[in-house]
């Protein structure tokens, strides 16, 4: 093998990544240069809700094993070598509590990367926001890191989350699990109006009583009325049906535009 001649005045770092070709370069980066830099892991953390009964309900695990053994946790683990972070909220979902989610009801919220958050080391997450079906409340079956799984009550109003009538607070959740809940509500509502992703909660398709009810779950400000739903959120959405009721007039319903999932019923 011949011998690297560098120019005068260059550095060898300088060389491969200016000169050389990519593949020397990154062969010199693995051996050289990646060694310097301490690896973190990743995981990915759902904020799952639901909207059941006129609930707004969210998803948790208590966790089985250390750390913060039997803390409230959310649906959550690490990101795999071969995944991005979307499918291993959808994976993860799977696994711990036996549901598959569509894409489309995954968003990503923030990443905290705040040192000595695990106390199994250098650990970032990347926190979602799914929405879930009201029909998981029937589905959903504790395993892998899961002890229990429970839906905890929210109030959007107060940010406050309950397991019965106990109102819990940061350190009955694991992690920096709840200050990831309270981010969840502001960002909610501070979207509100101009991307209201919240209304993927509603079953698919819904009325505007329906739509009406959720919004006054989760808005900081005065309810509205029925009458102004469509007045805020129609651009949103597009008829799909109607809806028959015993007793009552037929109902028109709703769906998002482009959700693939709204039938009329």
């Amino acid at each position: 093998m011949s011998k690297l001649t560098i120019p005068e005045g260059m550095s060898e770092k300088e060389y491969y990544e200016t000169l050389a070709d990519e593949s020397a370069f990154l062969a010199w980066y693995k051996s050289q240069d990646l060694p310097k830099y301490e690896t973190p892991s990743v995981t990915a953390d759902m904020v799952a809700y639901c909207f059941a009964e006129g609930r707004i309900r969210l998803l948790v695990i208590k966790r089985r094993a250390h750390p913060y053994q039997n803390k409230y946790a959310l649906v959550g683990g690490f990101v795999d070598r071969q995944e991005d972070a979307y499918q291993a909220c959808i994976r993860e979902v799977k696994e711990e509590v036996g549901l598959t989610i569509p894409l489309e009801k995954v968003e990503q919220l923030l990443t905290v990367s705040t040192p000595g958050r695990d106390p199994r080391g250098w650990v970032i997450t990347i926190a979602h926001l799914v929405y879930l079906p009201a029909q998981v409340m029937d589905q959903a079956a504790a395993g892998d890191d899961a002890k229990q799984v429970m839906f905890l009550d929210v109030d959007f109003k107060t940010a406050t989350f309950r397991d019965g009538s106990r109102v819990l607070t940061e350190d009955d959740f694991a992690f920096d699990h709840y200050q990831i809940l309270l981010e969840s509500i502001k960002r909610i509502q501070g979207r509100l109006d101009w991307n209201p992703t919240f209304l993927h909660l509603l079953e698919q398709p819904f009325t505007v009583y329906e739509g009406t009810e959720l919004v006054n779950l989760i808005s900081p400000r005065r309810p509205i009325v029925s009458n102004n739903f469509l007045v805020k959120f129609g651009h949103y959405l597009e008829e799909a049906g109607v809806k028959r009721v015993p007793k009552k007039k037929p109902r028109k319903v709703y769906r998002l535009k482009g959700d693939p999932h709204g039938q009329e019923r």
